[in-house]
């Protein structure tokens, strides 16, 4: 941008009192930012983008930012009004402003909304920076999730890609992500910490999403039925039509496979003759009688390898083994740097590393044992960071920052070893730092999976970092945070257990997590470091008001601007803060371990629940869903609730279910086994409204008298006498 040039201007020329622009575009071009103008044109956007709004004139546009709201002013202003406005040019993040600094707004009446220009993603820039444009067959690769509020979503259009930006207050929010191709509208913004990059689309409702195509997709491509050498993607349609998929190694694609139905909405698409741990592309293309089509993003997608798929599981605070079920879990203390070097020094071909910090010298000299061995080894780190390992390292190790300053930049924690070998790959992640202090002295978490398709994955992220394939980095086409595509599959077959990976910031990351909030059926815990999405907090309130589960979660930064912490507490919601020493340094949640039935599974990686984590950073995150894996990590939570209440027994009924029900489904009768004789035994139906039957007690026994209940599915809920409540799922027959 032009005007961040001009900062380095002398105060006198800053401070100089201005009001005689031709237009919109003369301001943009000949004026400094702390100088007062006064601009006049036709306003383009309303509320959906919050209190900024945009203005344009037969020129140029630029943002208002009034502050808080127009309270001050005459009026609020709305799409077609026609105004003057006179205030202090500043810059919020990369986009020019006039604001909050307003001395006059003066409304002239309704105006004629500009005709939006015609561009391509890749001509959104600062020479458009504030105008309505159109851009015309977009879709949207994360076409079917519902969209949340203060979230990026990539788009693309004629082989180009963008990213639209959608606030909290745009009417969007709660809506589907439309699985039509689309014609839309927008303005173009921009949100970068160094004022560079970082342009993106402000659509202003759903109104600027206008549907392109006669058919649409009205759900995404989804992969099932993995196998080592096959697997099946459905889709479905808003109008009955043949389906097929266009698949190859590249995105070339080349090769064809049909539905195996015909002309119907659901398509169902089985690929056979695969190759085990391998990654392919494919599309899915929707043709109606009369010849026209539909096709979806081309997307990736892997084949289950012939890897051992052993996953494990690693922590440096106490764990409790009394909540075990099959296996103890592994408390390394300040042995995890030697874990770590050890899964290092296990890699026989490659390593690829991105790191956000390092400065352990067991690590560092695992690294140069590796290297001594002939392993090639490539490492990506965050610029802003020392990052004083790296010197050590051996001159075969080749290294490539991100650079760009925005918010944590490069923070992603992850190792992948010998990729292209099913019989040593392994991608080790987690939320530790390759530092002494991460490693020995604040909580984390290390994971382990040894699984050459998530390898390759994994690989892919990095190569898409590191600008090319082979050893050398090409910084030229190197990509970080929003410049980077959705180019990794999600679903995996690990040993067995469905795993998915999210990679930040443009793989829907947020959105997967509050999916498996609002799913938790049994228990929900988390051990994070920081909670300041709004979405993600509230989704753990109305969780711990649905009766059905308790949330209970540890937070390490409890005060920092935007933290849940309170909104957590207000609610009822058993959220401890971590006031011991040492950092929790987890990014992890847990659930349902309790419930088999009830598909338990774990969250855990780099990704912060924040903004910057979900927008802006590189982060990546894994989703195990395995009881077993989930049983370790409730043993390390626990741990952590002895730490912070001074013993076991000060946590033993915080949202454990320490009773079963059998049998499970039932018919007439079901029993509650395992009850205090003051726990409060109830019954509510799908609705979580309580039904009528008898309960009989019996010593810490309750008889559920279920005849007079129809079929269906209820929740069993035991009240304890200090107010924990703890629930299962009943199936009645």
């Amino acid at each position: 941008m032009n005007l961040k040039l001009t900062l380095a201007l002398t105060a006198a020329l800053v401070s100089t009192t201005l009001v005689a622009q031709e237009n919109i575009l003369d301001m943009r071009e000949n004026y400094n930012i702390g100088q007062t103008v006064t601009v006049t044109g036709v306003v383009t956007s309303d509320d959906n983008l919050g209190s900024v709004r945009y203005l344009q004139d037969a020129t140029a546009g630029i943002a208002l930012y009034p502050g808080q709201d127009w309270s001050a002013w005459e009026a609020t202003p709305q799409i077609g009004d026609s105004l003057s406005v006179t205030g202090e040019i500043t810059e919020y993040n990369g986009l020019l402003e006039v604001g909050p600094n307003l001395t006059d707004v003066t409304f002239f009446g309704q105006g004629t909304v500009p005709t939006p220009l015609e561009i391509t993603p890749s001509q959104m820039g600062e020479n458009l920076e504030g105008q309505l444009v159109r851009i015309n067959g977009v879709t949207f690769p994360l076409a079917g999730t519902f969209i949340t509020g203060n979230n990026t979503y990539d788009f693309t259009s004629a082989g180009e890609s963008g990213v639209i930006y959608v606030r909290t207050s745009n009417s969007l929010v709660g809506q589907e992500l439309t699985g039509c191709e689309v014609d839309m509208l927008g303005i173009v913004s921009q949100f970068s910490f160094d004022g560079f990059g970082g342009y993106q689309l402000l659509p202003r409702g759903p109104v600027d999403l206008i549907p392109a195509s006669a058919l649409c997709y009205t759900s995404p491509v989804s992969q099932t039925n993995l196998a080592t050498t096959s697997f099946t993607l459905s889709w479905t349609t808003d109008l009955a039509c043949d389906g097929t998929v266009e698949y190859g190694l590249t995105e070339d694609l080349g090769l064809t496979a049909s539905a195996i139905t015909g002309n119907t909405p659901s398509h169902i698409v089985n690929l056979e003759g695969l190759e085990p741990g391998t990654i392919y592309y494919a599309r899915a293309v929707s043709t109606l009688e009369d010849g026209s089509s539909a096709v979806s993003t081309i997307r990736p997608y892997a084949t289950v390898s012939e890897s051992s798929g052993d996953i494990h599981v690693y922590f440096n605070g106490p764990v409790d083994h009394s909540v075990a079920t099959e296996e103890l879990a592994l408390s390394l203390g300040t042995d995890m740097n030697d874990t770590v070097a050890a899964w290092i020094m296990s890699a026989q071909h490659t390593l690829d590393v991105a790191a956000y910090n390092l400065n352990d010298q067991t690590v560092e000299d695992a690294v140069n044992a590796a290297a001594a061995n002939g392993v090639q080894i490539r490492w990506i780190y965050e610029g802003q960071n020392a990052n004083i390992g790296l010197g050590s390292l051996d001159a075969s190790v080749v290294t490539h920052p991100r650079t760009d300053g925005e918010g944590s930049g490069m923070h992603n924690k992850f190792i992948i070893g010998d990729a292209d070998f099913a019989e040593s790959a392994f991608v080790l992640t987690g939320s530790t730092n390759l530092t002494t202090g991460q490693l020995v002295s604040d909580l984390n978490n290390v994971i382990v999976l040894e699984d050459q398709s998530l390898a390759r994955a994994y690989e892919l992220e990095f190569e898409e970092m590191w600008g090319a394939e082979g050893m050398t980095p090409d910084a030229a086409n190197a990509k970080f945070g929003a410049d980077k595509s959705w180019n990794t599959p999600v679903d995996f077959l690990v040993g067995g257990s469905p795993v998915e990976l999210y990679f930040s910031p443009t793989d829907g990351t947020n959105a997967a997590i509050l999916s498996e909030i609002e799913a938790a059926n049994a228990n929900f815990e988390f051990a994070l470091l920081t909670l300041t999405r709004d979405d993600l907090g509230d989704a753990i309130v109305e969780l711990n008001q649905s009766f059905f589960v308790s949330p209970i979660g540890v937070i390490e930064q409890v005060n920092t601007t935007g933290s849940e912490f309170d909104n957590l507490i207000s609610n009822g919601v058993q959220a401890y803060a971590h006031d011991v020493s040492g950092d929790c340094h987890h990014k992890y949640a847990i659930v349902d371990h309790s419930d088999v039935g009830s598909d338990p599974l774990v969250i855990t990686g780099s990704h912060n629940w924040s903004s910057s984590a979900e927008n802006v950073n590189d982060e990546n995150t894994v989703i195990v869903h395995d009881a077993r894996v989930a049983n370790l990590y409730h043993q390390e939570f626990r741990g952590i609730l002895t730490a912070l209440n001074g013993g076991g027994d000060a946590v033993q009924d915080l949202g454990v279910r320490h009773w079963t029900l059998v049998p499970n489904p039932a018919r007439e009768q079901a029993w509650v086994q395992g009850v205090n004789g003051t726990d409060a035994v109830t019954v509510l139906d799908a609705g979580g409204r309580q039904v009528q039957l008898d309960v009989w007690r019996q010593g810490n026994v309750a008889q559920l008298e279920l005849g007079a209940l129809s079929p269906g599915m209820y929740h069993v809920v035991v009240t304890a006498a200090n107010g924990v409540v703890t629930t299962t799922r009943l199936a009645v027959q």
